[in-house]
């Protein structure tokens, strides 16, 4: 294969630095097997991957070098990239910003490391991608005390909601995040309500986690709120293959097993409208009135047959 020249190569690096890629897509065609290493300042030292990161040049997925490297957890890299004044705030498709992508990795010491130095260079810790997503809630996500604290004790703001109104106490509740609730719980009302009226409690219902259920509780979560679908605790958790979670709420709670909602639907009516039969027999052992009609003059039953 014939080498790239000099020549080439100065010119590959100054389309770069004005943001253009064109010429590179070229020669890795027409020198599939070189390697990007190759390609560099003589002098200065200064590669490829220097040079883009001062435009904060994208890659196919919107991504530039910082995204890269904030995304695979390469703090080297995020090193380099910072000492060449790589935009830390620089969003992705989706408006992604390199430390949110930072906090979706948080399995080893080396994510906090990373997260500390984009929010030493000015990242925008409450930032909020297309959907309403800050770092609040994906770390809320993934569950991350460690992150959570620094990213707080710099002004992150854990009160804002996402797009759909969900707060990241929802989430850490859904995900059953229990010391991440325990600070969040300090800031945020415990019957805070979503755009479907989903509170937390009623997240970690759908979460099915019973531990998470009974912190909220001791805390003052609302038993009977009800969502904008009607739907109480019961309702929701019989929507779901989980017995341990009914018997809770039915032996643990007292939760009357025949409540209505506005539809006339029971808890039997909302496992029998999704077909979970073993639900169905659950309830009625446990005292489910298989006789009551909602307003459609059906019983749970009816809508198993349907």
């Amino acid at each position: 294969m014939d080498s790239i020249s000099k020549e080439h190569k100065r010119s590959i690096l100054k389309e770069i630095q004005n943001g253009e890629i064109s010429l590179l897509k070229n020669t890795k065609i027409k020198y599939p097997d070189f390697h990007w290493n190759e390609i560099y300042y003589e002098k200065t030292g200064d590669s490829i991957l220097h040079v883009a990161s001062h435009h904060d040049i994208k890659n196919r997925d919107d991504k530039t070098p910082l995204h890269e490297a904030a995304q695979f957890a390469r703090y080297d890299s995020i090193l380099e990239l910072c000492s060449f004044d790589a935009n830390v705030n620089v969003i992705r498709r989706g408006d992604w910003t390199p430390l949110m992508l930072a906090c979706t990795k948080i399995k080893s010491d080396i994510n906090y490391k990373i997260v500390v130095k984009l929010v030493e260079k000015g990242a925008h810790i409450n930032a909020q991608n297309k959907d309403g997503w800050t770092c609040a809630h994906i770390l809320a996500r993934e569950g991350c005390i460690e992150i959570y604290d620094h990213l707080i004790s710099n002004g992150l703001n854990v009160n804002i909601k996402t797009k759909n109104g969900r707060t990241a106490l929802h989430i850490a509740c859904l995900h059953g995040h229990k010391d991440l609730i325990a600070i969040l719980l300090k800031y945020i009302d415990i019957n805070t309500t979503d755009n479907c009226g989903n509170t937390p409690l009623h997240e970690a219902i759908l979460g099915k986690n019973i531990e998470i259920a009974t912190m909220l509780i001791q805390n003052g979560a609302e038993i009977k709120a009800k969502n904008n679908s009607d739907f109480n605790l019961l309702h929701l958790a019989a929507s779901q293959d989980n017995t341990t979670m009914l018997d809770y709420l039915i032996n643990g709670l007292q939760i009357n097993i025949n409540i209505q909602n506005k539809n006339g639907w029971t808890p039997l009516h909302c496992a029998a409208r999704k077909g979970l039969k073993n639900i169905y027999y659950y309830l009625e052992k446990n005292g489910a009135n298989t006789n009551i009609k909602d307003n459609y003059n059906r019983t749970a039953l009816d809508y198993i047959s349907i």
